[in-house]
């Protein structure tokens, strides 16, 4: 299937969950894409290992550094992009959108890291906490899936923390997903993902898969993940199409408003339905799942 059919499809999937993703209304992009480039670059420039890969080593310091959340029955992870704010980010609405469609079973967070210019710093810190998070929520709630959403250096930090230690840029000591929590991820959406590479099977958009992102991830790194990720990119997005001709900063704020996000949305709602068409076959009660809850909400 083609880049565009994959999209199309998406595209007809919205029709899914049409009422839950009508408030994702376009706004403007808070953020700078040229310092997005800058930051990103500056990742494979600087050999030194920064302060973080010892300071949030898993050997070295093997404690969560997150406490358990309530055991929801779903937690929506978002890893937000260089400069963007913690709210009014790409990702809010997404969120919103599953949140609005799932109100009983669905738990957001938004990754608490730096997105910032110093992306070895940052990105390590932010590596380990999402790694930290997954692990002692599928050890704290053994049914919680777990939704991941990341733009720009959010896509890259969650990448790699989903990747084996040694195909990592950053957080390469900062541990491993386990692998009861790797089989509780659901869903995965990257938006203007660095690491992108052109060729992969689930890469959505007007994208030249001749061409990767500023640093492409080695084919097939993520591949434990392939059916439960959408990778979005647009054609003219310097950050996961460095190797084009064709490049316009504007084109990595795209996804504000080409509808993208509604399609994300889309495909998390699938998934989410797939599951509980699945649990209500095999005769598990409740909408997506019915965990049981270790710390529950009053």
């Amino acid at each position: 299937m083609s880049s565009s059919q994959r999209f199309a499809a998406l595209g007809a999937m919205g029709a899914i969950a049409l009422g839950a993703v009508a408030l994702l209304a376009g706004c403007a992009a808070p953020i700078d894409p040229s310092a997005a480039r800058e930051s990103l670059t500056e990742v494979t420039e600087n050999p030194t290992p920064p302060v973080a890969a010892e300071l949030y080593d898993a050997a070295l310091h093997p404690d969560p550094i997150v406490d358990p959340r309530d055991c929801t029955a779903v937690l929506v992870v978002t890893a937000r992009g260089t400069g963007e704010p913690s709210k009014g980010q790409l990702l809010s609405p997404v969120a919103r959108a599953i949140a609005k469609a799932k109100p009983k079973d669905v738990d957001v967070l938004d990754l608490d890291y730096p997105a910032d210019g110093d992306v070895n710093e940052g990105g390590t810190l932010g590596a380990r906490t999402l790694i930290d998070t997954l692990n002692v929520q599928a050890e704290a709630c053994p049914e919680q899936r777990f939704v991941l959403l990341g733009y720009s250096q959010g896509a890259f930090v969650i990448g790699d923390a989903l990747s084996v230690p040694e195909a990592r840029l950053v957080g390469g000591t900062v541990g491993s997903v386990s692998e009861a929590a790797a089989e509780r991820v659901l869903a995965i959406v990257f938006y203007g993902d660095p690491r992108f590479v052109g060729s992969e099977p689930f890469n959505v958009g007007s994208f030249d898969p001749t061409a990767n992102g500023l640093l492409p991830r080695a084919p097939g790194t993520l591949d434990a993940f392939a059916d439960r990720l959408r990778d979005y990119c647009v054609a003219r997005d310097f950050i996961c199409q460095s190797g084009s001709l064709d490049l316009d900063e504007s084109g990595h704020v795209e996804y504000f408003s080409n509808g993208m996000q509604q399609d994300g949305a889309a495909f998390v709602l699938a998934q989410l339905d797939t599951l509980a068409e699945r649990d209500r076959s095999a005769g598990v009660g409740g909408d997506v799942v019915e965990p049981p809850q270790a710390n529950p909400t009053p």
